[in-house]
């Protein structure tokens, strides 16, 4: 069973050395690394150069910036069983793929989520469940993020991120949820494990960052509900992300985050494009 690992990257250095180094010192060592490289330097070729040798690498160069595009280009190169999307800051444990390895080898879910956290800090990265479960369209928002995700091939072989969708785009995320939203319309199943990490760097968002990604939030449940046509996401998405929000808002009018979250998710609710 091989793994195909698909990193988009652009502006960092050091922490692609670090998550090469882990892969360097997998034990379960049947995977390839695709670079697909947005940098207009050569930072990360030399890296790649470092590591050619270690591990199997394919590197890409490209010439137009946008996570889903460029991972899109990586999906068209992998030659793998079971595909994976790490962050270029995140890093593996040493059992990571083994692990992910054993879950498939032993069972017949479509694709596989863990947990994450900041591996000196210990704080958790997003709002992650704290109890393994197996997901639905109304948790994955709770048990999955990019860079743990695990998926058959042969379940995404038809499947291209959405370009509207993600950081560099005009939504700037949810691109990964899209995939999830896609998998389980088209009856594929998949299991998080809240008790397995992957490393990444626990950073504070700056309030653009914070409303690009409130946009890509609302593209998403627009998509949910009118394409997929995940009907109950519509009420969920009103009820507890715009209405129960408001009120929050009314009772701390301080809180201006609040005020951004409400807007940026309207905001790409009602105009993303379907």
């Amino acid at each position: 069973m091989k793994f195909s690992l698909i990193m988009a990257t652009l502006g960092r250095k050091d922490e692609v050395d670090i998550l090469l180094n882990s892969l360097t010192n997998q034990t379960y060592k049947y995977f390839e690394l695709i670079i697909v490289d947005q940098n207009t330097d050569e930072r990360v070729y030399e890296i790649y150069k470092k590591y050619k040798n270690c591990i199997d690498i394919t590197y890409i160069k490209s010439d137009k910036m946008g996570l889903s595009y460029n991972r899109n280009i990586g999906l068209t190169k992998c030659s793998g069983d079971i595909v994976a999307f790490p962050d270029d800051d995140c890093e593996y444990n040493n059992d990571t793929l083994e692990k992910v390895y054993l879950f498939f080898k032993n069972t017949a879910y479509n694709f596989y989520t863990c947990n994450t956290k900041d591996k000196i800090s210990n704080m958790a990265i997003f709002n992650a469940g704290n109890k393994s479960a197996e997901i639905n369209i109304h948790n994955i928002m709770f048990t999955a993020i990019s860079f743990t995700i695990f998926v058959r091939y042969e379940n995404i072989k038809n499947f291209r991120f959405d370009e509207q969708l993600g950081v560099g785009a005009r939504f700037g995320s949810a691109e990964e949820s899209d995939m999830l939203f896609y998998l389980l319309k088209n009856g594929n199943n998949g299991f998080y494990h809240s008790n397995s990490f992957i490393y990444h760097p626990h950073k504070e968002g700056t309030i653009k960052k914070f409303y690009s990604y409130g946009k890509g939030y609302g593209a998403l449940y627009k998509k949910a509900v009118f394409k997929y046509k995940f009907y109950s996401l519509g009420f969920y998405f009103f009820y507890n992300i715009i209405i129960k929000e408001f009120i929050k808002l009314c009772l701390y009018p301080y809180e201006k985050g609040r005020y951004t979250s409400i807007k940026s998710r309207l905001y790409g609710f009602i105009f993303y494009k379907l």
